[in-house]
């Protein structure tokens, strides 16, 4: 197995409006000093949201009474208020903000434009999200949605997507990305803590032939070469919990999204 990992800064969020950005670093997070200031909180913050996202982009409609659907998002107060735990209006049997659960969150749906949303597309006419600014706002979800700080909800995987470089051919290479609701430690990424292996018309086989990039909070798996036969890919994490993946706070990674630290995340990705 080859694994390689280098680490690679992200880049500066941008965001229409945003304020100034003052003692935010290039993600938006809290800037340290150099003489043994305080850390960077383990997370993403309602706070940061309200300056980069929440106040800086959408409240370029979504403010004071008249706010859209009367979801006003012109204060962090009014932004925990009207997303967390509140049924969306155009499919009430979601929840704007589903706490540890992103994907079943409403306004993922409505930032990423997914297929089942009524409507559309926020912000509305766009220019849309970038895919970081949008893991922002997973991270907080999928860490609990939290009203002030981090929350102390387990770290999980927030998104994971795929790409064929070459979607006609299925022995393209493939990436895979997860993105970790934390940051999760370098050390702890190892062959023990991720597995690869795809699947064809009869059996599942190993994949021995993949590296490991870690950039930010996101692991990106690549799959350089699969057989023709090839209908599947899986990654699995903590496959193995003797030796789980831990975020920089020493917790396992909580890959069932039990609220429990350990348990096996499972990724399929159909070729």
């Amino acid at each position: 197995m080859k694994l390689f990992f280098p680490i690679v800064l992200l880049a500066g969020l941008t965001a229409c409006g945003a304020g100034s950005g003052d003692g935010l670093d290039a993600q938006g997070l809290p800037v340290t000093d150099n003489n043994g200031g305080t850390p960077p909180e383990p997370g993403v913050t309602l706070t940061q949201l309200q300056q980069t996202i929440f106040g800086g982009v959408c409240t370029n409609c979504h403010t004071g009474a008249n706010a859209p659907r009367g979801l006003r998002l012109d204060s962090e107060e009014n932004s925990y208020q009207f997303l967390v735990n509140r049924a969306a209006d155009e499919i009430p049997s979601l929840m704007r903000v589903n706490p540890g659960k992103p994907d079943d969150s409403y306004l993922i749906k409505k930032l990423e434009g997914s297929s089942d949303i009524v409507g559309a597309r926020m912000p509305l006419g766009g220019p849309y999200l970038s895919q970081a600014q949008i893991d922002q706002v997973r991270s907080w979800i999928a860490n609990g949605a939290a009203r002030t700080g981090t929350g102390t909800a387990t770290t999980k995987v927030a998104r994971a997507s795929a790409e064929k470089l070459s979607p006609a051919q299925n022995a393209a290479p493939v990436t895979v990305d997860l993105h970790f609701s934390r940051a999760v430690q370098f050390d702890s990424i190892s062959p023990e803590t991720i597995s690869v292996f795809y699947r064809n018309a009869t059996d599942v086989k190993t994949v021995d032939d993949f590296s490991l990039l870690l950039d930010g909070q996101t692991l990106q798996v690549t799959v350089r070469h699969l057989p023709a036969d090839a209908q599947q890919l899986e990654v699995r994490v903590n496959d193995n919990e003797i030796t789980p993946l831990l975020d920089e706070s020493h917790q396992a990674l909580d890959g069932d999204a039990d609220e429990h630290q350990g348990g096996g995340y499972r990724y399929v990705y159909s070729l």
